[in-house]
Protein backbone atom coordinates (compact mmCIF):
# COMPACT_ATOMS: atom_id res chain seq x y z
CA UNK A 1 0.00 0.00 0.00
CA UNK A 2 1.40 3.38 -1.02
CA UNK A 3 1.10 6.13 1.56
CA UNK A 4 0.58 9.80 0.84
CA UNK A 5 1.27 12.79 3.08
CA UNK A 6 -0.89 15.91 3.15
CA UNK A 7 -0.44 19.05 5.21
CA UNK A 8 -3.62 20.80 6.37
CA UNK A 9 -3.22 24.39 7.52
CA UNK A 10 -5.66 26.24 9.74
CA UNK A 11 -5.73 29.62 11.41
CA UNK A 12 -6.33 29.69 15.17
CA UNK A 13 -8.56 32.71 15.66
CA UNK A 14 -7.29 33.34 19.17
CA UNK A 15 -3.67 33.36 18.02
CA UNK A 16 -2.10 35.15 15.09
CA UNK A 17 -0.45 32.14 13.59
CA UNK A 18 -0.99 29.36 11.15
CA UNK A 19 -0.79 25.86 12.63
CA UNK A 20 0.00 22.84 10.49
CA UNK A 21 -1.44 19.35 10.79
CA UNK A 22 0.23 16.55 8.88
CA UNK A 23 -2.10 13.75 7.82
CA UNK A 24 -0.98 10.48 6.32
CA UNK A 25 -3.14 7.81 4.78
CA UNK A 26 -3.10 4.94 2.32
CA UNK A 27 -4.04 5.91 -1.21
CA UNK A 28 -7.56 4.65 -1.98
CA UNK A 29 -9.74 5.27 -5.01
CA UNK A 30 -12.69 6.69 -3.06
CA UNK A 31 -10.39 9.36 -1.56
CA UNK A 32 -8.74 10.32 -4.83
CA UNK A 33 -10.73 13.52 -5.29
CA UNK A 34 -10.20 14.56 -1.68
CA UNK A 35 -6.50 13.80 -1.91
CA UNK A 36 -6.03 15.91 -5.03
CA UNK A 37 -8.00 18.78 -3.50
CA UNK A 38 -5.90 18.78 -0.35
CA UNK A 39 -2.63 18.46 -2.23
CA UNK A 40 -3.38 21.53 -4.33
CA UNK A 41 -4.58 23.82 -1.53
CA UNK A 42 -3.55 25.08 1.86
CA UNK A 43 -6.62 25.66 3.97
CA UNK A 44 -6.85 28.73 6.20
CA UNK A 45 -9.94 28.48 8.40
CA UNK A 46 -11.19 29.92 11.64
CA UNK A 47 -12.06 28.01 14.79
CA UNK A 48 -15.62 27.39 13.59
CA UNK A 49 -14.24 25.18 10.83
CA UNK A 50 -12.18 23.09 13.20
CA UNK A 51 -14.86 20.37 13.66
CA UNK A 52 -14.92 19.89 9.89
CA UNK A 53 -11.15 19.51 9.77
CA UNK A 54 -11.22 17.00 12.63
CA UNK A 55 -13.99 15.04 10.88
CA UNK A 56 -11.80 14.82 7.78
CA UNK A 57 -8.83 13.73 9.87
CA UNK A 58 -10.85 11.03 11.64
CA UNK A 59 -12.24 9.80 8.33
CA UNK A 60 -8.74 9.57 6.93
CA UNK A 61 -7.57 7.85 10.10
CA UNK A 62 -10.25 5.23 9.73
CA UNK A 63 -8.81 4.33 6.35
CA UNK A 64 -5.17 4.82 7.25
CA UNK A 65 -5.17 2.79 10.43
CA UNK A 66 -4.21 -0.81 10.55
CA UNK A 67 -2.33 -2.04 7.55
CA UNK A 68 -0.87 -4.77 9.77
CA UNK A 69 0.96 -7.06 7.41
CA UNK A 70 1.28 -8.38 3.87
CA UNK A 71 1.40 -11.93 5.20
CA UNK A 72 -1.46 -14.20 6.21
CA UNK A 73 -4.35 -12.64 8.16
CA UNK A 74 -3.85 -12.23 11.87
CA UNK A 75 -5.39 -14.71 14.28
CA UNK A 76 -8.58 -13.33 15.84
CA UNK A 77 -9.43 -14.02 19.49
CA UNK A 78 -11.92 -12.98 22.14
CA UNK A 79 -15.60 -13.18 23.02
CA UNK A 80 -17.08 -9.66 23.18
CA UNK A 81 -20.25 -8.50 24.87
CA UNK A 82 -21.67 -5.10 25.71
CA UNK A 83 -22.28 -5.01 29.45
CA UNK A 84 -23.79 -1.53 29.57
CA UNK A 85 -23.18 2.15 28.90
CA UNK A 86 -21.14 4.58 30.99
CA UNK A 87 -23.75 6.15 33.26
CA UNK A 88 -22.02 9.31 34.49
CA UNK A 89 -23.38 12.19 32.38
CA UNK A 90 -20.00 13.96 32.36
CA UNK A 91 -18.18 11.01 30.77
CA UNK A 92 -18.59 12.56 27.34
CA UNK A 93 -15.11 12.03 25.89
CA UNK A 94 -13.46 9.07 27.60
CA UNK A 95 -9.80 8.96 26.67
CA UNK A 96 -8.48 6.55 29.31
CA UNK A 97 -9.67 3.44 31.11
CA UNK A 98 -8.01 1.29 33.79
CA UNK A 99 -9.08 -1.64 35.94
CA UNK A 100 -8.63 -1.28 39.67
CA UNK A 101 -5.65 -3.10 41.14
CA UNK A 102 -7.52 -3.45 44.44
CA UNK A 103 -11.09 -4.45 43.65
CA UNK A 104 -12.39 -6.78 40.90
CA UNK A 105 -15.25 -5.21 39.01
CA UNK A 106 -14.11 -1.62 39.56
CA UNK A 107 -12.89 0.49 36.65
CA UNK A 108 -11.47 3.99 36.49
CA UNK A 109 -11.98 6.45 33.63
CA UNK A 110 -10.84 9.93 32.62
CA UNK A 111 -12.07 12.49 30.12
CA UNK A 112 -10.03 14.14 27.39
CA UNK A 113 -8.68 17.67 27.70
CA UNK A 114 -11.08 20.41 28.68
CA UNK A 115 -12.65 18.53 31.58
CA UNK A 116 -11.77 19.14 35.21
CA UNK A 117 -8.93 16.97 36.59
CA UNK A 118 -11.24 14.15 37.71
CA UNK A 119 -11.04 10.40 38.15
CA UNK A 120 -14.35 8.64 37.53
CA UNK A 121 -15.12 5.37 39.33
CA UNK A 122 -17.12 3.01 37.09
CA UNK A 123 -18.82 -0.29 37.85
CA UNK A 124 -18.44 -3.35 35.65
CA UNK A 125 -21.88 -2.53 34.20
CA UNK A 126 -20.99 1.11 33.56
CA UNK A 127 -22.60 2.39 36.78
CA UNK A 128 -21.47 5.73 38.21
CA UNK A 129 -19.57 5.07 41.46
CA UNK A 130 -18.32 8.58 42.09
CA UNK A 131 -15.77 11.18 41.03
CA UNK A 132 -12.45 12.07 42.62
CA UNK A 133 -10.68 15.38 41.97
CA UNK A 134 -6.92 15.08 41.51
CA UNK A 135 -5.44 17.71 43.78
CA UNK A 136 -2.91 20.01 42.11
CA UNK A 137 -3.34 18.53 38.61
CA UNK A 138 -4.36 20.18 35.34
CA UNK A 139 -6.16 18.51 32.47
CA UNK A 140 -4.49 20.06 29.45
CA UNK A 141 -4.97 16.95 27.32
CA UNK A 142 -5.40 13.77 29.36
CA UNK A 143 -5.14 10.86 26.94
CA UNK A 144 -4.39 7.69 28.90
CA UNK A 145 -4.88 6.04 32.28
CA UNK A 146 -3.01 3.03 33.67
CA UNK A 147 -3.19 1.06 36.91
CA UNK A 148 -0.24 -0.72 38.47
CA UNK A 149 1.13 -2.05 41.74
CA UNK A 150 4.47 -1.05 43.19
CA UNK A 151 5.89 -1.96 46.60
CA UNK A 152 2.51 -3.36 47.75
CA UNK A 153 0.68 -0.14 46.83
CA UNK A 154 -1.91 0.36 44.08
CA UNK A 155 -1.46 3.38 41.84
CA UNK A 156 -3.09 5.09 38.88
CA UNK A 157 -1.02 6.93 36.29
CA UNK A 158 -2.71 9.76 34.40
CA UNK A 159 -0.99 10.72 31.17
CA UNK A 160 -1.37 14.36 30.12
CA UNK A 161 0.42 13.72 26.83
CA UNK A 162 -1.96 14.72 24.04
CA UNK A 163 -0.47 17.14 21.52
CA UNK A 164 -2.50 17.23 18.30
CA UNK A 165 -0.34 19.93 16.76
CA UNK A 166 2.96 18.64 18.22
CA UNK A 167 3.81 21.98 19.83
CA UNK A 168 3.88 21.28 23.57
CA UNK A 169 7.18 22.07 25.25
CA UNK A 170 6.67 19.22 27.74
CA UNK A 171 4.19 16.52 28.75
CA UNK A 172 3.19 15.37 32.23
CA UNK A 173 2.51 12.09 34.00
CA UNK A 174 0.59 12.24 37.30
CA UNK A 175 0.74 9.27 39.67
CA UNK A 176 -1.84 8.95 42.45
CA UNK A 177 -2.63 6.22 44.95
CA UNK A 178 -5.80 4.40 44.02
CA UNK A 179 -8.68 5.51 46.30
CA UNK A 180 -9.81 2.97 48.89
CA UNK A 181 -13.23 1.48 49.40
CA UNK A 182 -14.46 2.01 52.94
CA UNK A 183 -17.15 0.08 54.86
CA UNK A 184 -19.78 2.24 53.15
CA UNK A 185 -18.22 2.00 49.71
CA UNK A 186 -16.09 4.44 47.79
CA UNK A 187 -15.45 7.69 49.62
CA UNK A 188 -16.98 9.72 46.81
CA UNK A 189 -15.78 13.20 45.86
CA UNK A 190 -12.70 12.98 48.06
CA UNK A 191 -9.68 14.79 46.62
CA UNK A 192 -6.80 12.53 45.62
CA UNK A 193 -3.29 13.92 46.17
CA UNK A 194 -0.51 13.47 43.63
CA UNK A 195 2.01 10.88 44.82
CA UNK A 196 4.58 12.03 42.28
CA UNK A 197 4.69 13.84 38.97
CA UNK A 198 6.93 13.39 35.94
CA UNK A 199 7.38 16.28 33.51
CA UNK A 200 9.29 15.20 30.43
CA UNK A 201 10.24 16.00 26.86
CA UNK A 202 10.94 13.72 23.90
CA UNK A 203 14.51 13.33 22.71
CA UNK A 204 13.58 14.31 19.16
CA UNK A 205 10.99 17.01 19.75
CA UNK A 206 7.26 17.18 20.55
CA UNK A 207 5.14 14.12 19.81
CA UNK A 208 1.41 13.43 19.88
CA UNK A 209 0.71 10.43 22.09
CA UNK A 210 -2.45 8.74 23.34
CA UNK A 211 -1.22 5.22 24.13
CA UNK A 212 0.56 4.88 27.48
CA UNK A 213 1.22 1.88 29.72
CA UNK A 214 3.18 1.18 32.89
CA UNK A 215 5.77 -1.60 33.02
CA UNK A 216 6.32 -1.98 36.78
CA UNK A 217 8.69 -4.92 36.29
CA UNK A 218 11.21 -2.66 34.57
CA UNK A 219 9.88 0.46 36.37
CA UNK A 220 9.28 2.23 33.10
CA UNK A 221 6.44 4.10 31.42
CA UNK A 222 5.90 3.15 27.77
CA UNK A 223 4.58 5.77 25.34
CA UNK A 224 3.44 4.96 21.81
CA UNK A 225 3.15 7.91 19.43
CA UNK A 226 0.03 8.34 17.36
CA UNK A 227 1.05 10.05 14.13
CA UNK A 228 3.37 9.08 11.33
CA UNK A 229 3.50 6.03 9.11
CA UNK A 230 5.00 3.93 11.89
CA UNK A 231 4.29 4.56 15.58
CA UNK A 232 7.36 5.03 17.77
CA UNK A 233 7.76 3.51 21.22
CA UNK A 234 9.38 5.72 23.88
CA UNK A 235 10.19 5.13 27.52
CA UNK A 236 10.65 7.23 30.66
CA UNK A 237 11.54 6.11 34.20
CA UNK A 238 8.52 5.39 36.38
CA UNK A 239 10.02 6.56 39.66
CA UNK A 240 10.97 10.15 40.45
CA UNK A 241 14.40 11.31 39.47
CA UNK A 242 16.49 14.22 40.65
CA UNK A 243 14.26 17.27 40.07
CA UNK A 244 17.28 19.16 38.79
CA UNK A 245 17.78 16.61 36.01
CA UNK A 246 15.42 16.94 33.03
CA UNK A 247 13.47 13.80 32.14
CA UNK A 248 13.76 12.85 28.48
CA UNK A 249 11.68 10.14 26.81
CA UNK A 250 14.09 7.98 24.87
CA UNK A 251 13.15 6.22 21.64
CA UNK A 252 13.02 2.43 22.05
CA UNK A 253 11.73 1.07 18.74
CA UNK A 254 9.39 1.64 15.84
CA UNK A 255 6.29 -0.54 15.99
CA UNK A 256 4.90 -2.06 12.77
CA UNK A 257 1.51 -3.78 12.23
CA UNK A 258 -0.81 -0.76 12.69
CA UNK A 259 -1.21 3.04 12.58
CA UNK A 260 -2.81 5.67 14.81
CA UNK A 261 -2.76 3.91 18.19
CA UNK A 262 -5.24 5.51 20.59
CA UNK A 263 -4.55 3.55 23.80
CA UNK A 264 -2.46 0.75 25.26
CA UNK A 265 -2.29 -1.36 28.41
CA UNK A 266 -0.22 -4.16 29.95
CA UNK A 267 -1.71 -7.19 31.66
CA UNK A 268 -1.28 -7.54 35.45
CA UNK A 269 1.49 -10.14 34.98
CA UNK A 270 3.31 -7.79 32.59
CA UNK A 271 3.51 -10.37 29.80
CA UNK A 272 0.75 -9.22 27.43
CA UNK A 273 0.12 -5.84 25.84
CA UNK A 274 -3.04 -4.65 24.15
CA UNK A 275 -2.97 -1.74 21.67
CA UNK A 276 -6.12 0.00 20.48
CA UNK A 277 -6.48 1.82 17.16
CA UNK A 278 -9.46 3.44 15.48
CA UNK A 279 -10.24 0.15 13.73
CA UNK A 280 -9.01 -2.74 15.85
CA UNK A 281 -7.22 -3.87 18.99
CA UNK A 282 -4.11 -6.06 19.02
CA UNK A 283 -2.60 -8.43 21.57
CA UNK A 284 1.17 -8.80 21.88
CA UNK A 285 2.77 -11.46 24.06
CA UNK A 286 6.32 -11.31 25.32
CA UNK A 287 8.51 -14.00 26.77
CA UNK A 288 9.87 -13.31 30.26
CA UNK A 289 13.37 -12.83 28.87
CA UNK A 290 12.25 -10.43 26.13
CA UNK A 291 11.67 -6.70 26.50
CA UNK A 292 8.75 -4.80 24.99
CA UNK A 293 10.67 -3.17 22.12
CA UNK A 294 11.45 -6.70 20.89
CA UNK A 295 8.00 -8.11 21.64
CA UNK A 296 6.26 -5.39 19.63
CA UNK A 297 8.09 -6.56 16.50
CA UNK A 298 6.25 -9.90 16.56
CA UNK A 299 2.96 -10.59 14.82
CA UNK A 300 0.06 -9.79 17.13
CA UNK A 301 -3.36 -11.35 17.46
CA UNK A 302 -6.42 -9.23 16.77
CA UNK A 303 -9.27 -8.89 19.25
CA UNK A 304 -12.78 -9.73 18.07
CA UNK A 305 -15.30 -6.92 18.64
CA UNK A 306 -17.38 -4.51 16.61
CA UNK A 307 -15.59 -1.23 16.05
CA UNK A 308 -16.83 1.70 18.12
CA UNK A 309 -17.03 5.29 16.96
CA UNK A 310 -13.82 7.02 18.06
CA UNK A 311 -12.62 4.21 20.31
CA UNK A 312 -9.81 5.61 22.47
CA UNK A 313 -9.81 3.70 25.78
CA UNK A 314 -8.84 0.11 26.54
CA UNK A 315 -7.72 -1.81 29.63
CA UNK A 316 -7.08 -5.32 30.87
CA UNK A 317 -9.42 -6.59 33.56
CA UNK A 318 -8.41 -7.27 37.17
CA UNK A 319 -7.26 -10.83 36.47
CA UNK A 320 -5.90 -10.18 32.96
CA UNK A 321 -8.43 -12.60 31.46
CA UNK A 322 -10.57 -9.94 29.83
CA UNK A 323 -10.20 -6.58 28.08
CA UNK A 324 -12.48 -3.55 28.47
CA UNK A 325 -13.12 -1.03 25.67
CA UNK A 326 -15.15 2.16 25.47
CA UNK A 327 -15.59 5.18 23.23
CA UNK A 328 -15.27 8.98 23.29
CA UNK A 329 -18.86 9.33 22.10
CA UNK A 330 -22.18 9.38 23.97
CA UNK A 331 -23.76 7.08 24.81
CA UNK A 332 -20.44 5.38 25.54
CA UNK A 333 -20.83 1.60 25.39
CA UNK A 334 -18.78 -0.52 27.78
CA UNK A 335 -17.51 -3.66 26.05
CA UNK A 336 -15.93 -6.62 27.82
CA UNK A 337 -13.92 -9.02 25.68
CA UNK A 338 -13.24 -12.35 27.37
CA UNK A 339 -9.93 -13.82 26.29
CA UNK A 340 -9.54 -17.47 25.44
CA UNK A 341 -7.47 -19.59 27.77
Amino acid sequence: MTYQRVEIYYHAAHRSQIIRMTVEWASMRKFKALKMQLLKKRYTVNRLALPTIMAVILAIAGCAADQPTKDAPLAVVGEPQQVGNLAHPQLKEVSGLAASSLYPGLLWAINDGGDDPLLYAVGSDGADLGTFPVEGAQNLDWEALASFRLQNNAYLLIADVGDNWEQRQSATLYVVKEPDITAVGLDRDTAVPIAWQIDFTYEDGPQDCEAVAVDPINQRVLLLTKRGLTPMLYGVPLLPVDPDDPVVAGSLASVPHFNWPTDMDLSPDGLTAVVLTYNHAYLFRRRPRDDWPKAFQKRPRRLLFEKLLQQEAIAFGFYGKSVWVTSERRPAPLIRIDLEE
